[in-house]
């Protein structure tokens, strides 16, 4: 009886978070998109995307930074005037943790120092940014991702910008969310992926915005990385996010009880952020949401609201943790044989496959539906990065979709282990001709090599080399662009996506 009304209990608050409206309201912290006004059209420019730069520990992903600082010297600065565009996803704002900090504390404070944590922990890489941007002719775009969503706020970029030694009205160093002229057109892309897809993705909201994905990061990868296993400190590079589960089954050794014990963790851990709508409701400020529910007298009730939050989180790590250790002996019982494991791990490698293909060409499909509409016809190029797999798809009349992919370390196949091994991949575009861009899809080999032209890699997408014509394109592809929800709906709109 008392599993059923906790069961009951459980449901009804579900369903009550789900329905209820939550009101986000637009701060001042916004930043503008960058269009193209503002942009010298036959400028050579250079882009690369998600670096995930960390506070140098376990979770830090990027330790490339040598390699960059050789691909902006030796590259980057060969006299002709450049514009670098950092596009999205470079600071890993939602894995920096401090001591003295709360990890649900998204304010404008707390976003400022997680960001001075990871510049100093990345000298010989902002050092390198610093050299370029010195260069009266050079120009910095940095656009801003899901995992940086924090580089809204004013501070921030600021502090940016006193690293980068630029005063304030300094303008080459610019900030933006899109990216239009010289016939381009470049987003992060996370727009097009529905666990983080923002409703106000144009700056900071009150209370601030929280998407699936960051919740994922935050309360289910964070926790996971600190296991010993090889795999561990890559998990957070899974791209869909909603693939976890298919990763988490095929993982090799299911045998071995620390394996078995991770992955039990990993799948309760993954059910718990998808059984909770996202907490689009925590307070940045602790003022409450607006009008009389934000009277001074109730301030004590947002702070415990707040607590409360925590500590379900934190409840919910341990269960995790506990059950994962409880379950390890029985997730795989150790009469089972090796061909049943086996065709276990087949089958959840194809379908992860599966869907790291319909994933990415959601994406083409997104783009493919952006440069059919009469806004952007004259755009040639179309770009994002966030699902960390480099690719070029032809869209056809003379329109191309390039994705930037990541320098951070790729896993192609969760069983063998198998890496993506043309490591530091960017897109370099030219005007030979005048107006018409030219791109490369080039991968940094090193100051003693010439930039190789990107390959096909291994792995899901090798499959699927050969161009397509249009008609059938546009078939394949099917296009997610997510319409954008009513303002101030959370509780329906998200459902809508």
């Amino acid at each position: 009886m008392a599993l059923v009304l906790a069961m009951l209990t459980l449901a009804s608050r579900w369903v009550w978070v789900r329905v209820r409206p939550v009101r986000l309201v637009l701060t001042s912290h916004t930043t503008p998109s960058i269009t193209r006004h503002e942009i010298n059209p036959a400028m050579r420019r250079i882009i690369v995307s998600d670096l995930h730069l960390g506070a140098g520990d376990r979770l830090d992903d990027f330790d490339d930074d040598d390699a960059f600082a050789a691909f902006v010297q030796h590259h980057l600065l060969n006299g002709e005037p450049t514009e670098l565009i950092l596009a999205g996803d470079i600071f890993e704002f939602l894995q920096v943790r401090l001591n003295d900090l709360d990890d649900d504390d998204w304010s404008e404070t707390a976003a400022v120092l997680r960001l001075q944590t990871i510049l100093d922990a990345h000298q010989t890489f902002m050092q390198a940014l610093t050299t370029f941007v010195a260069q009266p002719a050079n120009q910095l775009t940095v656009l801003i991702g899901n995992h940086d969503f924090e580089m809204h706020y004013a501070s921030a970029k600021a502090l940016l910008r006193q690293y980068l030694s630029l005063s304030n009205d300094d303008k080459r160093l610019r900030f933006g969310i899109s990216y239009e002229g010289g016939g381009v057109y470049l987003v992060h892309g996370n727009q097009f992926d529905s666990w983080n897809s923002f409703v106000n993705f144009e700056g900071i909201s009150e209370p601030f915005e929280v998407v699936r994905g960051t919740q994922m990061v935050k309360e289910v990868f964070n926790d996971l990385e600190d296991s010993p296993l090889p795999v561990a400190p890559l998990l957070d590079n899974v791209k869909p996010s909603s693939a976890f589960f298919w990763y988490m089954v095929a993982l090799p050794r299911l045998r071995d009880r620390a394996s078995r014990r991770f992955v039990a963790q990993g799948l309760l851990g993954f059910f718990q952020v998808v059984a909770w709508p996202p907490p689009h409701r925590m307070p940045i400020t602790g003022a409450g949401p607006g009008g009389w529910l934000s009277n001074p007298l109730l301030a004590g009730l947002w702070q415990q609201v707040a607590q409360l939050r925590r500590q379900r989180v934190a409840r919910q790590r341990i269960v995790s943790r506990q059950l994962g250790g409880a379950l390890a002996d029985t997730v795989v019982s150790p009469v089972a044989s090796d061909e049943v494991l086996e065709q276990v791990q087949v089958e959840a490698s194809r379908q992860l496959r599966r869907e790291i293909r319909q994933f990415n060409d959601s994406f083409a499909g997104a783009m493919l539906q952006i440069a059919r509409s009469p806004a952007h016809r004259r755009n040639k190029l179309f770009v994002c990065g966030h699902t960390h797999l480099a690719r070029v798809v032809h869209l056809g009349g003379g329109q191309r979709y390039i994705n930037t992919g990541t320098w951070t370390e790729i896993i192609y196949d969760i069983a063998t282990m198998r890496r993506q091994e043309q490591r530091y991949p960017f897109l370099e575009i030219t005007y030979p001709d005048g107006d018409e861009p030219h791109a490369s899809l080039l991968v940094w080999r090193g100051p003693n090599e010439a930039p190789q032209p990107w390959q096909e890699g291994p792995g899901p997408l090798r499959r699927h080399r050969r161009r397509l014509p249009v008609p059938k394109l546009l078939a394949r592809l099917r296009p997610r662009v997510p319409r954008r929800p009513t303002r101030g709906r959370i509780g329906f709109a998200r459902r809508r996506k």
